[in-house]
């Protein structure tokens, strides 16, 4: 039984290539040389919340990535097991790079809110927010905290259309989409 599933979480099959290509933006071939330098590292296909911040640590050397790792590897621990697959380390690690690189915006958006969204109740309050800002501001410079309650409320303000008091998924994309200074915050650079 152990053997199954740990074959599990090893082998890629072709079905999951072909969605990892199409999440990640990815070429079939960056894909399994992903994969196999995770198999490398990561023999049984698995890692931990530890592991998944040290290879954000080799990713963002100049700031602190810990804060922002914790939230984007529960955000992609999608059965909530303590571990992320390879596909989800993959999806995990792809949006961070294509969210600094500018491609398919949208879908980067979308990783980015689930990634806000700590408590998965498809909508993010003023805390969820600070919690995130303060991460993202930790990662880029590696210092201590900021007043973030100026974009806090310039977002909520502007954004937030029905007047809940959160944004739902979509508020947050056209937020993000068509505001280059709440943007600029909000998303890892």
């Amino acid at each position: 039984m152990g053997g199954k599933n740990s074959k599990k979480h090893t082998e890629l099959k072709e079905k999951e290539i072909k969605l990892l290509i199409q999440k990640t933006g990815l070429s079939r071939q960056e894909i399994l040389d992903w994969h196999a330098e995770f198999l490398q590292n990561h023999p049984d296909g698995l890692i931990d919340a530890g592991e998944f911040t040290s290879i954000y640590r080799q990713f963002y050397q100049y700031g602190n990535p810990d804060n922002y790792a914790k939230f984007a590897f529960q955000a992609f621990d999608n059965d909530n097991n303590g571990k992320i697959s390879f596909s989800e380390f993959l999806i995990a690690t792809a949006f961070s790079i294509n969210a600094s690189q500018g491609d398919d915006a949208e879908k980067s958006l979308e990783f980015a809110f689930d990634v806000y969204d700590t408590d998965d109740n498809e909508k993010v309050d003023r805390t969820e927010v600070e919690k995130l800002l303060e991460a993202v501001y930790q990662l880029e410079t590696g210092t201590g905290s900021y007043n973030f309650d100026y974009v806090i409320d310039e977002l909520f303000r502007n954004y937030d259309t029905d007047a809940t008091g959160y944004l739902n998924k979509r508020e947050f994309i056209v937020a993000l989409l068509n505001d280059p200074y709440v943007r600029d915050y909000l998303l890892v650079n």
